[in-house]
């Protein structure tokens, strides 16, 4: 009995030495010294690499960012990205774009720059490396990087490096993964197409540094290929279309060739693709549509549109092959010559799984509007600038049926009268947009009680009368407020002061005739924390700024030019310190502006105040502004 249990412990703890059951991964010496060469020379403004110190912590296998391998403690894996942040390009609104400011401000805070050491190619047994996101300006690809073989994934997306991408790319025969977007120029090599395991492959150009494709052959090569991204690329060839090939690539899931510099038509082909989930061919082709598409059953996002470049547009006539396209979340047709697609609405209607459809510059067939689509899943619907063979004054009513749609947009389509009453059916709206049109009046009460949701609206150059409507002070949760380039008339109604969450106002080009004082008064004591943006140039405002101007502390842009403003307006504005925008021109403003005035204001990017009589006294200057005083 006793042998027998000293046996069996026995035979445990060989097993517990042998499989290194619960044995803490302890990493090699000298790649813990690469990695101390590696981190000499990399710039790291957020002390990010803290953790990277064998005085502290000797094992580098616990080091941030370092993945060793569990069973031979070599370094396998380098995560050093850095996120950048996202842009979204369908978003004009100026407080995204602060927003997005901001996080680029964070971004360059923490970021990794300085050079990448060779001693990068000591880890032989690396499969993994991330750089992306980080900083290493306008220095080449390193080259080096091409003879770490035992590369799986490579990832150099956003990383600030420029030149060629390095033909001896093509060694690194074990890579499954490749990013290169945003971070080379020059031709792309054929060598590429030497990477036979690829299984993800994503090259886009900037819009700075291009990209080009001699040919595209190579890619034939690449039979594993799964996710292939080849965005805003150039052709050295006068026109290069579609490679008909591309319909062989059967493992394909992802498809992104948008604003590459194809020409010609899609080729049918591309409906052999049936594991496609996401295909966006945006402006990459003109002719038709071929309807093979619709064999495309698995398809989630499609993105068609066209017209941004010159001879690129597409024409889709019989839209029957959209019906079968039902798991399809998001289309975009922008651009689309429609006119002869009599049955597009009800073939839209066939797509169920629908959440976000563009027909934005579409030129569409003239038939009778239905009063009613069952578009029961649409949570977002942009029409803008669409165009018929003959006038649509108003807007379909069909939209008002949608009763999920979170974001409705219709520029540039020149609608008439009323505002419709119908917008009061979509509760849910968050984004109504509905600039560039020629809207004359508010239905009566529209904004009482209705949009219990609403956080952007943009009612913006249309031909808006009479006063400003009181019941927009229901709308507390809106965030944007813009009735710009309207003949709306004063006063600001004191309702607004109930809008405690706006964070951006757009009053430009309207009919006040109101004192500053009052409209500030109105706003300053629920968003004094949270306006960043306040415009009204030429709208009558008259008398001094009040001091209660300086509480609207988080305050980035102010734009008051072209009005009767006077007094001296450093009186007030000295407290804001985070205003990097300022246009007071044109106005009645005199006196002088001495240091004590602008001690605080350190945050200008842009000044501009001609057309006033202020004077600036001392030595302050302000550095880095546009304009003068």
């Amino acid at each position: 009995m006793t042998s027998a249990f000293f046996m069996v412990v026995f035979v445990y703890s060989l097993f517990m030495s042998s499989f290194g059951v619960c044995r803490e991964t302890v990493c090699i010496g000298s790649e813990r010294e690469t990695l101390l060469k590696l981190k000499h020379h990399l710039t790291d403004p957020s002390n990010r690499l803290s953790s990277w110190n064998a005085s502290v912590n000797p094992n580098c296998c616990h080091w941030d960012g370092v993945v060793c391998n569990n069973i031979t403690s070599h370094v396998a894996e380098l995560h050093l990205t850095t996120p950048f942040p996202d842009v979204d390009y369908s978003l004009s609104d100026p407080l995204y774009e602060a927003d997005y400011e901001e996080a680029l401000e964070e971004y360059n805070r923490v970021a990794l720059g300085g050079e990448i050491n060779p001693c990068l190619v000591d880890l032989k047994h690396l499969n993994y490396l991330d750089l992306s996101g980080n900083h290493f300006p306008t220095t080449p690809i390193p080259s080096f990087i091409a003879t770490i073989t035992s590369l799986t994934h490579l990832n150099l997306s956003y990383a600030g490096f420029m030149g060629n991408i390095p033909s001896q790319i093509g060694n690194l025969s074990n890579l499954l993964y490749l990013d290169l977007s945003y971070v080379a120029n020059g031709t792309i090599p054929p060598q590429i197409g030497s990477l036979s395991n690829l299984l993800h492959l994503h090259l886009t150009g900037s819009d700075e540094e291009y990209l080009f494709l001699e040919n595209i052959n190579w890619l034939s090569s690449l039979s594993k290929i799964r996710y292939l991204t080849l965005s805003n690329i150039w052709s050295i060839k006068a026109s290069m279309p579609i490679p008909s090939f591309i319909g062989s690539m059967t493992t394909l899931i992802h498809l992104d060739l948008s604003f590459s510099e194809f020409m010609g038509n899609i080729p049918p082909q591309i409906g052999n693709l049936s594991n496609l989930v996401y295909l966006d061919l945006s402006d990459v082709a003109n002719g038709t549509i071929p309807s093979q598409i619709g064999n495309l059953s698995n398809l989630l996002y499609l993105d068609l549109q066209s017209g941004y470049s010159m001879h690129k547009s597409l024409f889709i006539g019989n839209v029957d092959w959209l019906s079968s396209l039902t798991k399809l979340e998001y289309l975009n047709l922008g651009g689309a010559n429609l006119s002869q697609s009599f049955h597009l609405l009800h073939s839209l209607q066939a797509l169920s799984s629908l959440l976000h459809l563009d027909l934005s510059r579409c030129t569409l067939p003239h038939y009778n509007q239905p009063s009613f689509l069952n578009f029961s899943s649409l949570l977002t619907l942009d029409i803008s600038e669409i165009s018929y063979h003959s006038t649509i004054s108003f807007v379909p009513k069909w939209v008002f049926g949608l009763k999920k749609l979170v974001s409705f947009v219709s520029n540039f389509n020149f609608f008439e009268g009323q505002i419709p009453d119908g917008f009061r059916n979509l509760t849910l709206l968050e984004n109504l947009d509905l600039d560039e049109n020629s809207f004359s009046s508010f239905t009566p009460l529209l904004f009482y009680n209705s949009f219990a949701h609403l956080k952007f609206l943009d009612l913006s150059s249309n031909n808006l009368q009479g006063t400003i409507p009181d019941d927009l002070g229901n709308v507390t949760s809106l965030v944007t407020l813009d009735l710009s380039y309207n003949q709306l008339e004063g006063p600001v109604p004191t309702s607004f002061g109930y809008l405690c969450n706006l964070r951006a106002i757009y009053f430009s080009h309207l009919k006040l005739n109101q004192r500053i004082n009052e409209i500030v008064d109105i706003i300053t004591p629920c968003i004094s924390h949270g306006l960043r943006t306040l415009e009204v140039q030429s709208s009558q405002l008259s008398g001094n700024l009040p001091l209660s101007l300086g509480k609207l502390s988080s305050l980035e842009s102010l734009s008051l030019s072209n009005n009767q403003l006077s007094g001296n307006p450093f009186e007030s504005l000295g407290p804001l310190s985070k205003l990097s925008y300022l246009d007071i021109g044109y106005n009645n403003f005199e006196g002088v502006v001495t240091e004590d005035h602008l001690t605080n204001l350190m945050s200008f990017d842009e000044f501009s105040a001609p057309g006033n009589n202020l004077t600036l006294k001392g030595k302050y200057q302000i550095v880095g502004t546009s304009g003068h005083i």
